[in-house]
Protein backbone atom coordinates (compact mmCIF):
# COMPACT_ATOMS: atom_id res chain seq x y z
CA UNK A 1 0.00 0.00 0.00
CA UNK A 2 1.42 3.36 -1.06
CA UNK A 3 1.98 5.82 1.78
CA UNK A 4 2.15 9.59 1.34
CA UNK A 5 3.75 12.03 3.77
CA UNK A 6 1.55 15.00 4.64
CA UNK A 7 2.07 18.12 6.75
CA UNK A 8 -0.90 20.12 8.05
CA UNK A 9 0.00 23.66 9.15
CA UNK A 10 -3.13 24.90 10.91
CA UNK A 11 -3.61 26.81 14.16
CA UNK A 12 -7.19 25.56 14.59
CA UNK A 13 -6.95 22.08 16.11
CA UNK A 14 -10.49 21.28 15.01
CA UNK A 15 -9.63 21.83 11.36
CA UNK A 16 -6.35 19.90 11.51
CA UNK A 17 -8.16 16.96 13.15
CA UNK A 18 -10.90 17.09 10.52
CA UNK A 19 -8.35 17.16 7.69
CA UNK A 20 -6.64 14.12 9.21
CA UNK A 21 -9.99 12.31 9.34
CA UNK A 22 -10.65 13.17 5.70
CA UNK A 23 -7.24 11.83 4.69
CA UNK A 24 -7.92 8.57 6.54
CA UNK A 25 -11.30 8.25 4.81
CA UNK A 26 -9.76 8.96 1.41
CA UNK A 27 -7.01 6.42 2.10
CA UNK A 28 -9.59 3.74 2.91
CA UNK A 29 -11.45 4.48 -0.33
CA UNK A 30 -8.36 4.59 -2.55
CA UNK A 31 -6.33 1.87 -0.80
CA UNK A 32 -3.47 4.15 0.18
CA UNK A 33 -2.36 5.70 3.47
CA UNK A 34 -1.10 9.01 4.81
CA UNK A 35 1.55 9.70 7.40
CA UNK A 36 0.41 13.02 8.87
CA UNK A 37 2.24 15.57 11.01
CA UNK A 38 0.45 18.66 12.29
CA UNK A 39 1.90 22.05 13.18
CA UNK A 40 0.15 24.89 14.96
CA UNK A 41 2.66 27.53 13.86
CA UNK A 42 4.47 28.20 10.61
CA UNK A 43 7.73 28.70 12.50
CA UNK A 44 7.72 25.20 14.00
CA UNK A 45 6.91 23.72 10.59
CA UNK A 46 9.77 25.53 8.84
CA UNK A 47 12.25 24.82 11.65
CA UNK A 48 11.47 21.11 11.29
CA UNK A 49 11.43 21.06 7.50
CA UNK A 50 13.77 18.61 5.75
CA UNK A 51 12.01 17.93 2.42
CA UNK A 52 10.18 15.19 4.26
CA UNK A 53 6.69 15.68 2.80
CA UNK A 54 4.80 14.96 -0.39
CA UNK A 55 1.88 17.31 0.32
CA UNK A 56 1.57 20.37 2.57
CA UNK A 57 -1.80 21.78 3.65
CA UNK A 58 -1.18 25.38 4.69
CA UNK A 59 -3.68 27.60 6.50
CA UNK A 60 -3.41 31.10 5.04
CA UNK A 61 -4.67 32.91 8.14
CA UNK A 62 -2.35 31.49 10.77
CA UNK A 63 -3.09 33.52 13.89
CA UNK A 64 -0.40 32.88 16.47
CA UNK A 65 3.23 33.47 15.50
CA UNK A 66 5.14 35.85 13.27
CA UNK A 67 4.38 34.28 9.89
CA UNK A 68 1.06 33.85 8.11
CA UNK A 69 0.53 31.02 5.67
CA UNK A 70 1.47 32.96 2.54
CA UNK A 71 4.72 34.21 4.06
CA UNK A 72 5.52 30.69 5.26
CA UNK A 73 4.83 29.32 1.77
CA UNK A 74 7.34 31.74 0.24
CA UNK A 75 9.99 30.58 2.72
CA UNK A 76 9.06 26.97 2.01
CA UNK A 77 9.68 27.47 -1.71
CA UNK A 78 13.20 28.67 -0.95
CA UNK A 79 14.07 25.19 0.35
CA UNK A 80 11.65 22.96 -1.58
CA UNK A 81 10.41 23.92 -5.03
CA UNK A 82 8.52 20.68 -5.74
CA UNK A 83 6.44 19.72 -2.69
CA UNK A 84 2.73 19.93 -3.48
CA UNK A 85 1.16 22.88 -1.65
CA UNK A 86 -2.57 23.19 -0.97
CA UNK A 87 -3.83 26.28 0.84
CA UNK A 88 -6.69 26.16 3.33
CA UNK A 89 -8.57 29.42 3.77
CA UNK A 90 -11.93 31.05 4.36
CA UNK A 91 -10.86 34.06 2.27
CA UNK A 92 -11.01 33.17 -1.47
CA UNK A 93 -9.36 36.48 -2.42
CA UNK A 94 -6.04 34.92 -1.36
CA UNK A 95 -6.30 32.27 -4.08
CA UNK A 96 -4.65 34.26 -6.93
CA UNK A 97 -1.63 35.01 -4.73
CA UNK A 98 -1.15 31.27 -4.35
CA UNK A 99 0.10 31.08 -7.95
CA UNK A 100 3.18 33.10 -6.92
CA UNK A 101 4.29 30.18 -4.73
CA UNK A 102 3.17 27.45 -7.17
CA UNK A 103 0.28 26.26 -5.03
CA UNK A 104 -1.44 23.23 -6.52
CA UNK A 105 -4.87 24.30 -5.28
CA UNK A 106 -6.77 25.69 -2.31
CA UNK A 107 -9.60 24.48 -0.07
CA UNK A 108 -12.24 26.87 1.20
CA UNK A 109 -13.41 26.55 4.79
CA UNK A 110 -15.62 24.89 5.82
CA UNK A 111 -13.89 22.00 4.05
CA UNK A 112 -16.11 19.76 1.97
CA UNK A 113 -14.86 16.16 1.73
CA UNK A 114 -16.00 15.65 -1.86
CA UNK A 115 -14.18 18.78 -3.01
CA UNK A 116 -11.10 17.78 -1.04
CA UNK A 117 -11.08 14.30 -2.59
CA UNK A 118 -10.95 15.85 -6.09
CA UNK A 119 -7.88 17.86 -5.10
CA UNK A 120 -6.28 14.76 -3.61
CA UNK A 121 -6.95 12.86 -6.84
CA UNK A 122 -4.99 15.54 -8.69
CA UNK A 123 -2.16 15.56 -6.14
CA UNK A 124 -1.74 11.78 -6.14
CA UNK A 125 -1.79 11.68 -9.94
CA UNK A 126 1.18 14.06 -10.01
CA UNK A 127 3.02 12.16 -7.28
CA UNK A 128 2.42 8.87 -9.07
CA UNK A 129 3.88 10.20 -12.29
CA UNK A 130 6.96 11.35 -10.40
CA UNK A 131 7.72 7.76 -9.34
CA UNK A 132 9.01 7.11 -12.83
CA UNK A 133 11.14 4.38 -14.39
CA UNK A 134 14.88 3.58 -14.02
CA UNK A 135 17.19 5.74 -16.11
CA UNK A 136 20.89 4.94 -16.61
CA UNK A 137 23.14 7.99 -16.48
CA UNK A 138 26.88 7.75 -17.11
CA UNK A 139 29.11 10.27 -15.37
CA UNK A 140 32.88 10.42 -14.78
CA UNK A 141 32.70 7.90 -11.93
CA UNK A 142 30.57 5.29 -13.65
CA UNK A 143 26.90 4.56 -14.26
CA UNK A 144 24.18 5.85 -11.96
CA UNK A 145 20.58 4.67 -11.85
CA UNK A 146 18.06 7.49 -11.47
CA UNK A 147 14.29 7.46 -11.33
CA UNK A 148 12.79 9.39 -14.22
CA UNK A 149 10.43 10.88 -11.64
CA UNK A 150 13.37 12.63 -9.95
CA UNK A 151 14.50 14.31 -13.18
CA UNK A 152 13.01 17.77 -13.65
CA UNK A 153 14.62 18.38 -17.03
CA UNK A 154 17.59 17.38 -19.19
CA UNK A 155 19.60 20.09 -20.91
CA UNK A 156 22.27 20.07 -23.61
CA UNK A 157 25.27 22.16 -22.57
CA UNK A 158 28.09 22.05 -25.10
CA UNK A 159 28.96 18.36 -25.50
CA UNK A 160 27.37 17.41 -22.16
CA UNK A 161 23.91 16.41 -21.00
CA UNK A 162 22.91 18.07 -17.73
CA UNK A 163 20.39 16.06 -15.71
CA UNK A 164 18.63 18.51 -13.39
CA UNK A 165 17.13 16.59 -10.46
CA UNK A 166 15.45 17.81 -7.29
CA UNK A 167 18.74 17.68 -5.35
CA UNK A 168 21.61 18.02 -7.85
CA UNK A 169 22.75 18.51 -11.42
CA UNK A 170 24.47 15.46 -12.95
CA UNK A 171 26.83 15.93 -15.88
CA UNK A 172 26.67 13.11 -18.42
CA UNK A 173 27.00 12.66 -22.17
CA UNK A 174 24.98 11.29 -25.05
CA UNK A 175 22.25 12.56 -27.33
CA UNK A 176 19.10 14.35 -26.22
CA UNK A 177 17.09 12.68 -28.98
CA UNK A 178 17.95 9.28 -27.52
CA UNK A 179 16.67 10.42 -24.11
CA UNK A 180 13.54 11.84 -25.69
CA UNK A 181 12.81 8.49 -27.32
CA UNK A 182 13.45 6.73 -24.00
CA UNK A 183 11.29 9.05 -21.87
CA UNK A 184 8.55 10.43 -24.11
CA UNK A 185 6.14 7.74 -22.87
CA UNK A 186 6.80 8.88 -19.29
CA UNK A 187 5.56 12.49 -19.57
CA UNK A 188 8.74 14.07 -20.95
CA UNK A 189 8.58 16.51 -23.86
CA UNK A 190 11.01 18.78 -25.72
CA UNK A 191 10.26 22.44 -24.99
CA UNK A 192 13.23 23.52 -27.13
CA UNK A 193 16.01 22.01 -29.22
CA UNK A 194 18.21 21.78 -26.12
CA UNK A 195 15.80 20.94 -23.27
CA UNK A 196 13.70 17.85 -22.49
CA UNK A 197 11.35 18.57 -19.57
CA UNK A 198 9.36 16.38 -17.17
CA UNK A 199 5.80 17.71 -17.55
CA UNK A 200 4.91 16.84 -13.96
CA UNK A 201 7.31 19.53 -12.70
CA UNK A 202 5.83 22.40 -14.72
CA UNK A 203 4.34 24.88 -12.25
CA UNK A 204 3.29 27.65 -14.60
CA UNK A 205 3.15 28.83 -18.21
CA UNK A 206 4.10 32.46 -18.85
CA UNK A 207 4.07 33.42 -22.51
CA UNK A 208 7.00 31.62 -24.10
CA UNK A 209 8.40 30.37 -20.78
CA UNK A 210 7.56 27.63 -18.30
CA UNK A 211 8.33 27.52 -14.57
CA UNK A 212 10.16 24.33 -13.61
CA UNK A 213 11.77 23.72 -10.22
CA UNK A 214 12.19 27.40 -9.46
CA UNK A 215 13.65 28.19 -12.90
CA UNK A 216 12.16 29.69 -16.04
CA UNK A 217 12.76 27.68 -19.24
CA UNK A 218 12.11 29.10 -22.69
CA UNK A 219 9.85 27.31 -25.18
CA UNK A 220 11.56 27.19 -28.57
CA UNK A 221 9.58 28.46 -31.53
CA UNK A 222 10.13 25.29 -33.57
CA UNK A 223 9.00 23.06 -30.69
CA UNK A 224 6.13 25.17 -29.34
CA UNK A 225 3.24 23.53 -31.22
CA UNK A 226 4.18 19.93 -30.42
CA UNK A 227 5.17 20.82 -26.86
CA UNK A 228 1.88 22.58 -26.14
CA UNK A 229 -0.05 19.63 -27.59
CA UNK A 230 1.76 17.26 -25.23
CA UNK A 231 1.34 19.61 -22.26
CA UNK A 232 -2.38 20.06 -22.90
CA UNK A 233 -2.81 16.31 -23.30
CA UNK A 234 -0.96 15.75 -20.01
CA UNK A 235 -3.14 18.33 -18.22
CA UNK A 236 -6.26 16.68 -19.60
Amino acid sequence: MKQYRVAIVEDDRGYSDYLSECLNKYGDEKECSFSVRTYGKAESFLDDYRKAFDIVFMDVELGEGFLNGMEAAKKLRNVDSTVLLIFVTNMPQFAPEGYSVDALDYCLKPINYNNLSVKLDKALKILGERDGVPVKVKDKKGTRILSSGDIMYIEVMGHDLMFHTQSEVIVSYGGLSEREEELSAHNFARCSASILVNLSYIKGLYGDEIAVGGEMLRIGRSKKKSFMEKLNSYLG
